[in-house]
């Protein structure tokens, strides 16, 4: 008790003297608290804030950097210390660092592009032959993983009636972060301006998250040059100093070293470690709670309400200096003092909807700000949540042609100086133009075609409207080239011109009968189209237009006297039309969702008015996993009818392997056949009925049950148990099958990489 009756007469003494000093009327003693980087660790600040307030202890600053500038910022704005534990570990982080857009949001141009490539680079061609910028492809590479969209607009949730440029001590709670100048290598510390991008800016790990420009400054976090900023709050006037830091106390060991989030908290602690001393002694009570066991990415909600309840543990073992504090504060003011807020608490538009009196997209034009909004479902004069307002935003995201875009809701009356929030509210959505065009690189290996590479390039295809070119090829035992010129306009629809060519390697079973082993086939197709096709129509995609086709077969391998008449080169004007509705949560490994694909041609040979022929096909995969658990039923559906006699082999109906027009367009699936399966003239209907049971038993680890069977020559069934691995360059999957059929009834297949 003598060493806390000390610290009440110290800070009397200091208030005392303070006020001596002062030609005012003396205030009270001033309590600061400073909270300390350190990722999802710093969760427990928060326990520590709830335990200061269960004391009674008033907040008239807070300063943090990086996590402590999120939790101290959240406090400033009015946030109470269970409010930030709701949002905190509601928050669902791993969508937010992994930058990650909802498939069903994505244009039909973008997730193709996402479901084949392993690698995708956006670039410049005007930074790449200017001279004086001395760019090259490498330097275009992203500056990190995690641009500033998705975060600055999750804090813009929390800060609304706080968005505007402004200064921080006009806050609910006065408030400072700190950052560092990625140009100087200085200490930035943030006292006005927009709260959001100074918390975004504070927390910029590199490498992990993009730097913030604020004027002539590049930020990056501000851990890298003062981890735990007390000297901050004695500056902003702060007499009592509460530290809390989350730092690990035990020795470091080359074992506590292995990954990147544990490298970067030792550097801030090494690059950081005279200036913590210091600022160390500038606390009155500096608190230390207790994070053993979780890192800076433990963001779960358990994890979160485990540290929150260490947090407020270890503030509770400082009681008697707390009460000192609380004692001293109280003297000093003449009567006891509790938290106030000094201006309204900050809205959450997580919470509540907001009426939005205009709505204004920055950077483009107004044409197309009009297509944006009608796509997003935006009008002026209606009332918004934040999932309706993050809906538009993902969809404008999906488009691909942006890089960034970030809003901002702000009082409609900017005149209002007294921080009454108003009734009435005008968004303004900033977007930024991504570079225009894309390089992509994918591989994959597969038993049926060996290695693959592919590569493509889009011209302009990152631009909203006008001139694309897109040039893809597939290298491999079977090669592929297409070439597509686009013109887009987005209130109206996409016009295309595009040059394909294939040569197709494939086995197949003996055409005769009286042979039993495999024959080898090979032919090359060229097609030059012209259709038109929506640009962005949430998951559903209509292509209509025509065809030219001209296809010749190798017959080195075939017994011409019989079969001649079937590999004939032949050429046809195919009118088309394809109607596809893609809503699955993933490509490969979807849980919810329906895919449904119809395709259907008329071929009319120029020639010959005899071959002239009409076909349809059906894919139809439905994904259903009940209360979101592990096991994922997926009934699905395949069919192809045609009209007349189809006379060429291209034409007539195939089915076999695992993937859906593997060396044909009209190639069906089918599980337990790792071969190419042709029927003759008749039937001119095949059915394909199937049912996979896959079970996610492990990580990203599944195990898939296969059975599916055909109605055409009798019943042919086939059945398969696959293994699959979520790789971060595509999937990798052993697949063991069996079917009925005359040949090769088991046979393994195994796949890695993206299918294309």
């Amino acid at each position: 008790m003598k060493k806390v009756s000390l610290l009440i007469a110290l800070l009397l003494a200091s208030f005392a003297m303070n006020a001596q000093n002062s030609t005012n009327h003396p205030q009270r003693l001033k309590v600061g608290v400073v909270l300390g980087g350190g990722g999802a660790k710093g969760a427990s600040h928060i326990g520590v804030l709830k335990y200061i307030e269960d004391m009674g202890i008033p907040v008239d600053y807070v300063a943090g950097t990086s996590m402590g500038s999120i939790i101290g910022g959240m406090y400033a704005l009015g946030y109470s210390p269970d409010e930030l534990t709701q949002l905190i570990a509601g928050i669902e982080w791993s969508e937010y660092i992994g930058n990650k857009i909802d498939r069903p949001m994505m244009s039909e141009v973008m997730r193709g592009r996402n479901s084949t490539t392993a690698l995708i680079v956006p670039f410049s061609l005007e930074s790449l032959f200017d001279r004086e910028s001395k760019a090259s492809f490498i330097s275009q590479l992203p500056s990190a993983y995690v641009n500033n969209s998705s975060l600055i607009n999750l804090f813009n949730d929390l800060c609304v009636g706080y968005q505007e440029d402004m200064d921080f001590n006009d806050l609910p709670i006065p408030f400072a972060c700190v950052a560092t100048d990625m140009i100087t290598g200085d200490e930035v510390v943030l006292r006005s301006g927009s709260v959001p991008t100074a918390m975004r800016a504070s927390m910029s790990i590199p490498g992990l998250f993009s730097p913030v420009a604020i004027g002539d400054k590049l930020l990056v976090d501000g851990g890298l040059v003062n981890n735990f900023p007390a000297d901050v709050l004695k500056e902003m006037g702060a007499d009592i100093i509460i530290g809390v830091e989350v730092t690990s106390t035990k020795d470091v060991t080359i074992n506590d070293l292995k990954s990147l989030p544990q490298l970067f908290a030792r550097l801030v602690v090494n690059s950081t470690s005279a200036k913590r001393v210091e600022n160390r002694k500038m606390c009155n009570v500096h608190i230390i709670p207790d994070i053993s066991g979780f890192g800076m990415l433990s963001f779960t909600p358990e994890a979160i309400d485990t540290l929150v309840g260490r947090g407020y543990k270890s503030a509770s073992g400082f009681h008697d200096q707390l009460l000192a504090i609380k004692q001293a504060v109280d003297a000093s003011a003449g009567h006891p003092v509790g938290k106030k807020l000094h201006a309204p608490h900050a809205m959450n538009l997580k919470q509540e909807a907001v009426l939005l009196r205009s709505i204004t997209i920055n950077n483009v034009s107004e044409s197309d700000g009009r297509w944006l909004r009608r796509k997003g479902g935006l009008k002026d004069g209606e009332r918004y949540s934040q999932d309706d307002i993050e809906q538009a935003i993902n969809v404008f995201r999906g488009t691909g042609c942006f890089d960034e875009i970030t809003y901002q809701i702000k009082e409609s009356d900017s005149s209002n100086l007294n921080h009454q929030l108003s009734d009435t509210y005008d968004l303004a959505v900033n977007v930024k133009p991504a570079k225009p065009h894309v390089f992509g690189l994918g591989v994959r290996y597969d038993t049926e075609e060996g290695a693959a590479l592919l590569t493509s390039i889009g011209i302009n295809e990152k631009k909203f409207n006008g001139s694309k070119l897109n040039f893809t090829a597939k290298l491999s035992y079977s090669p592929k080239l297409n070439l597509t010129y686009t013109y887009s306009r987005s209130g109206v629809a996409n016009f295309n011109l595009a040059y394909e060519y294939r040569n197709e390697h494939f086995k197949t079973t003996p055409l005769d009968p009286s042979e039993t082993s495999m024959i080898n086939l090979n032919y090359r197709q060229q097609k030059l189209s012209a259709y038109i096709s929506q640009f962005h129509l949430l998951n559903l995609s209509t292509i209509l237009g025509v065809s030219y086709i001209s296809t010749t077969f190798d017959k080195s391998s075939i017994d011409t006297d019989t079969f001649d008449d079937w590999f004939e080169p032949n050429r046809f004007v195919t009118p088309f039309l394809n109607l596809k509705y893609d809503n699955l949560d993933d490509a490969y490994f979807a849980k919810h969702g329906l895919y449904a694909n119809v395709n259907t041609h008329f071929y009319w040979d120029p020639k010959n008015g005899e071959n002239n022929n009409y076909d349809v096909s059906l894919a139809l995969q439905y994904y259903i996993t009940p209360k979101n658990g592990r096991l994922t039923i997926i009934p699905q559906v395949y069919g192809r009818y045609f009209l007349n006699t189809a006379f060429f082999y291209n034409m007539r109906n195939k089915f076999g392997g695992e993937i859906e027009g593997r060396h044909f367009e009209n190639q069906l699936p089918f599980i337990g056949i790792s071969y190419v399966e042709t029927l003759g003239p008749v039937p001119s209907l095949l059915r394909i009925a199937r049912c996979d049971l896959r079970y996610n038993f492990y990580g990203k680890h599944y195990l898939t049950a296969i059975y599916n069977g055909m109605f055409s020559y009798g019943y042919t069934h086939g059945a398969g148990l696959k293994y699959s691995f979520d790789s971060p360059v595509g999937p990798i999957s052993l697949t063991a099958q069996w079917s009925n059929l005359y040949v090769s009834r088991f046979s393994l297949y195994f796949s890695f990489g993206y299918t294309f």
